[in-house]
């Protein structure tokens, strides 16, 4: 974390103690903090290895001995990122901030008690805001929530004096617009066009190419996402489960779709005829509570005609033995034709009642699908979003702290 800070220093030197009045009424100087003795204090948890101020800025002196000294600093600190519930996370950082030489009988740490903040004249060790934003300037990716600092005491192995450090915990949370616009909403855009597929027709090939271009479109957000949130293995955070599950789901439609397309086009099905309970329940109950309207088997009507008998003679028919035993015969083959016939009828009316059955298995499969996935990803949206932290109140006050007007020769008087 890289905070730019003014880093307040109060101490008081006897040394520097004088009457204004025997001095031309001089209630400051202004001295160069080389040529002063300066507390050593350094920044614990740092992650560049700068310390302590590198800026030698001038302390104001007042005459009772009370020293300020203000200089600003760049901090570049160490802070663990908890990407669990990214992007709605929270994190704490904190600024340890202790002498690095002196222990707690030479150096002794303590808060900054302003005129105006009567509260904090009761805290000894905690100050729910130990920082001050007179000249904060917002971030546009976080928010500070808290600001608390706290005054420990420490004892070492190697040493028996105690040692003094404050530690400012910020807490951030970020703002999550940009993800939202960005992440959030391209995802359930696109795990919404997943419902699509099961709305096309269950013969449509088309259904597969949907399914595949859609789990080819997260797998290009996973590189974004993986390039905006800090690189760790101890946990997947809340947008990559969300990504993943949504994946998982896609890859599921996927396989119902070879399901329904297998069972619509399946050469077997115009042989194979249909369980009766199967049908019963599959093709004749349950259409109509899935909204499905059933579709009778098309059928192709063959219309026969005869032949008129006009402007031929007939002649006398012959009725020899012979010649009524040829017609009989030939009336028989005749029959057996049209046997024939109607047998190969019959069984294209059964192919076709057969194929018209399994066509609706495929149809009321697929509206199950539907619906399950429905259920399922609704529940499970809503269980993953479910467990990000609920949005806390920033109790920062981010107005200027002014400590009012003071005489400077009566400043720190009772330090």
């Amino acid at each position: 974390m890289t905070t730019n800070v003014w880093l307040k220093h109060e101490w008081r030197d006897y040394r520097f103690v004088w009457n204004p009045l025997l001095y031309d009424n001089i209630c400051t100087m202004y001295i160069p903090s080389e040529e002063l003795w300066i507390p050593d204090i350094a920044l614990y948890n740092n992650a560049d290895g700068k310390y302590h101020v590198m800026l030698k800025t001038k302390a104001v002196v007042y005459p009772s001995g009370a020293i300020v000294w203000e200089p600003p600093m760049i901090f570049k600190s160490s802070c663990p990122i908890n990407v669990q519930y990214f992007p709605f996370d929270e994190q704490s950082c904190s600024l340890k901030f202790g002498s690095w030489t002196h222990d707690g009988n030479q150096v002794n740490l303590s808060h900054i008690v302003y005129e105006n903040l009567e509260m904090a004249r009761n805290l000894d060790n905690y100050r729910p805001q130990g920082v001050f934003f007179r000249d904060y300037y917002p971030n546009g990716e976080w928010d500070i929530i808290r600001a608390p600092a706290v005054r420990n005491q420490k004892k070492y192995s190697c040493c028996s004096q105690p040692y003094y450090d404050i530690t400012y915990a910020l807490v951030l949370k970020r703002k999550t617009l940009f993800y939202t616009v960005h992440l959030i909403i391209p995802c359930v855009g696109i795990s919404l066009l997943t419902f699509i597929v099961f709305y096309l027709p269950s013969q449509s090939g088309e259904k597969i190419v949907l399914c595949i271009s859609i789990e080819l479109a997260l797998t290009v957000i996973f590189p974004l996402l993986a390039d905006l949130i800090p690189s760790t293995s101890i946990m997947i955070p809340l947008l990559g489960k969300y990504l993943l599950f949504i994946m998982i789901l896609v890859a599921l439609s996927i396989l119902n779709t070879i399901l329904i397309l297998a069972i619509y086009y399946r050469e077997d099905n115009q042989k194979k005829q249909m369980p009766k309970w199967m049908r019963y329940y599959l093709v004749e109950i349950l259409p109509p509570f899935l909204l499905i309207t059933a579709k009778k088997p098309t059928t192709k009507s063959k219309e026969t005609g005869h032949i008129e008998m006009k402007n031929f003679s007939k002649l006398p028919p012959d009725n020899s033995l012979d010649a009524i035993f040829s017609r009989m015969l030939e009336k028989l083959l005749h029959l057996g034709e049209i046997e024939h016939i109607f047998s190969k009828f019959d069984a294209a009316a059964i192919k076709n009642k057969n194929a018209h059955d399994w066509h609706q298995i495929a149809i009321v499969f697929d509206r199950i699908l539907l619906i399950i996935f429905t259920v399922v990803s609704l529940a499970g949206t809503t269980l993953i979003l479910a467990q990000r932290k609920p949005t806390v109140a920033s109790t920062v006050d981010l107005t200027n702290l002014d400590q009012g007007v003071f005489n400077a020769c009566n400043y720190k008087q009772q330090y």
